[in-house]
């Protein structure tokens, strides 16, 4: 919750070719042979320029905004941060009233979005939102934040925990009252006239022990010295609106840490160890703590300093900081004065761990054109939607499921290129499936289903039917996670953004019949009509040029496709980049 200095930019400037170096000496040819070099070299310098980032992994708002604390989720191949919006020369009274939104497909290049969550004048939540927590549970995701209350007389910028959901993190219904509070937790500091007792910064996780459960980690004032900030924990059986006190982390309280303010923990887990960091009003905020037990009394944590002592540099401006498990990565980020910055954990052996910039080449997703295809016969095809695709290429681990496992396999024993070259951020593979392990052509039942993974885990397929000669026909749609067994028969949409860059929605009809595909903005304003009447059979492919039905440019972001057929309908998300 405090103020930093913005950090020193980075990288920093590349020094010019000296004398001697290799690109000096080319510099220097003449004629002929030299003007070959110079396009062989910027060629060469355009796809090495792609290949790597130009500057360091971070979001900037830009001023007078300073994003605080936040939370980092992902969802459909792109990231999502959440952050609380403190604007430079506003009054405290109108600052921190809502949740910034900006999404990234690398972590490198972000869009904002519109704010989310503003405080509601007619609400419990009448004054500030700080701190989201953000997971999935249920087909929804959950936020839980800190949200303030003020009531002359009655509630003086009160901290208490709320909630709010939603189905596609754009749209989020906020629970009409608080679901944690000081006055539920027998040890913390409770003065509803007082805007000093600290009640906020939550960090949700599954609770280890129980399955099902939940854990929720947090800032509060410890009553026993009630100047000074404890780390609480609360439980949850999974119903968000309820949870219960499980005790302070006394490992936490300044008896131990010596710092009064002791705030914005995160909680996360590797190679059966937990990592808990916490912001401080230290030197060096950033402090860090392990053990084998989450809930561990004061024994049972080791305290490991400051993160700069591990790390082995400054860092003084960095606070809040937050982790993703991504795949098979782990990601850690912290605010850092005008910027949220992000790293890749490298880890180490022992407890330690280095923070790298992330890769640059990202697998948002991986599509199976159609879902089943017959071995030796047909062409299987995997339509790849990446980012900074010259930073390839890809590397892909193949996958052989059944009902009860999933095998890894070699490759080239599925006849796969585990690393292919790509053209574009969009592009589509094309393999000549065979079954695995390999069975006799003239074998008309055995069924194969493959499974893609890049080699990160940052990104899955769904499933692919490889069937015999004389097997189930190929089905047009569907091929994007649909289980072992016959291909979809109903009506089906997925999205994709097209070569050219712009977003389509794909939809595959299992027979002819009257239908429409529309395109909806976030706030499900119908925007513009792709399609309506009748709808051919087969896959049909409806690109949309940005534009509502009145021709007008729309501004980049999220959007949504829906096909209605019937009484059914279905939505897929659409990336507007232009």
């Amino acid at each position: 919750m405090r103020e930093c200095p913005a950090p020193t930019p980075w990288p920093p400037a590349l020094p010019a070719p000296a004398r001697g170096d290799f690109l000096y000496l080319i510099a220097r040819l003449r004629g002929p042979f030299q003007r070959v070099l110079n396009a062989a070299l910027a060629c060469g310098l355009l796809l090495a320029l792609a290949a790597r980032p130009t500057a360091a992994s971070f979001v900037a708002p830009g001023s007078p905004i300073r994003p605080k604390d936040f939370a980092l989720v992902k969802q459909d191949g792109y990231y999502h941060v959440f952050y609380i919006l403190n604007r430079a020369g506003v009054a405290a009274t109108a600052n921190e009233v809502a949740l910034g939104h900006a999404i990234s497909p690398d972590l490198y290049h972000w869009t904002q979005l519109p704010e989310v969550l503003h405080s509601d004048s007619a609400s419990w939540n009448n004054s500030h939102v700080w701190a989201p927590s953000i997971v999935r549970k249920d087909g929804l995701w959950w936020m839980l934040y800190a949200g303030t209350t003020l009531t002359a007389g009655k509630y003086n910028d009160t901290q208490r925990m709320g909630l709010a959901t939603s189905p596609d993190l754009m749209t989020w219904t906020r629970v009409e009252h608080p679901v944690f509070s000081a006055t539920q937790v027998p040890w913390t500091w409770v003065d509803s006239l007082s805007a000093i007792p600290a009640f906020r910064d939550p960090c949700v996780i599954p609770d280890p022990s129980t399955p099902g459960s939940w854990l929720m980690y947090y800032t509060a004032s410890y009553r026993p010295d009630s100047l000074a900030d404890v780390i609480g924990v609360a439980r949850s059986n999974g119903d968000f609106t309820s949870w219960t006190d499980v005790g302070p982390l006394l490992i936490t309280w300044r008896g131990y840490t010596f710092n009064q303010v002791t705030e914005s923990p995160h909680i996360f887990q590797h190679n059966g160890l937990w990592y808990l960091p916490i912001s401080t009003t230290a030197g060096q905020p950033l402090t860090l703590y392990t053990a084998t037990d989450p809930l561990a009394g004061v024994s049972g944590w080791t305290y490991r300093g400051r993160m700069r002592n591990m790390l082995g540099y400054d860092t003084a401006t960095w606070f809040a900081s937050e982790s993703m498990r991504d795949g098979d990565r782990d990601l850690f980020a912290f605010a850092n004065g005008d910027r949220i910055e992000f790293r890749e954990v490298e880890w180490e052996a022992g407890w330690a761990f280095a923070l790298v910039q992330p890769a640059y080449f990202h697998v948002l997703t991986l599509n199976w054109v159609q879902p089943s295809v017959t071995a030796a016969a047909d062409t299987a095809r995997l339509a790849l939607h990446t980012a900074n695709w010259a930073a390839g290429p890809p590397r892909f681990h193949t996958y052989v499921v059944d009902y009860l496992s999933e095998t890894e396999v070699a490759p080239e024993s599925l006849g796969f290129n585990a690393s292919p070259q790509l053209a574009s951020d969009f592009d589509t593979l094309s393999w000549r499936p065979v079954r695995w392990p390999r069975v006799p052509d003239n074998d008309t039942t055995t069924v194969t289903h493959v499974r893609i993974r890049t080699a990160d885990g940052t990104a899955v397929s769904g499933l692919i039917a490889v069937h015999g000669p004389g097997g189930t026909p190929p089905t047009p749609g569907g091929g994007t996670g649909d289980p072992p067994g016959d291909p979809p028969k109903l009506p089906v949409l997925h999205t994709r953004s097209t070569a050219a860059g712009g977003p389509a929605a794909i939809v595959g009809m299992p027979a002819a019949a009257a239908g429409r595909v529309d395109v909806y903005d976030v706030l499900g304003r119908r925007v513009r009509n792709l399609a309506a009447g009748e709808l051919a059979r087969g896959t049909t492919v409806f690109e949309w040029d940005g534009r509502d039905d009145a021709g007008a440019h729309q501004s980049h972001g999220i959007y949504f496709a829906r096909l209605v057929t019937g009484s059914r309908a279905s939505t897929g998300r659409l990336l507007l980049l232009r």
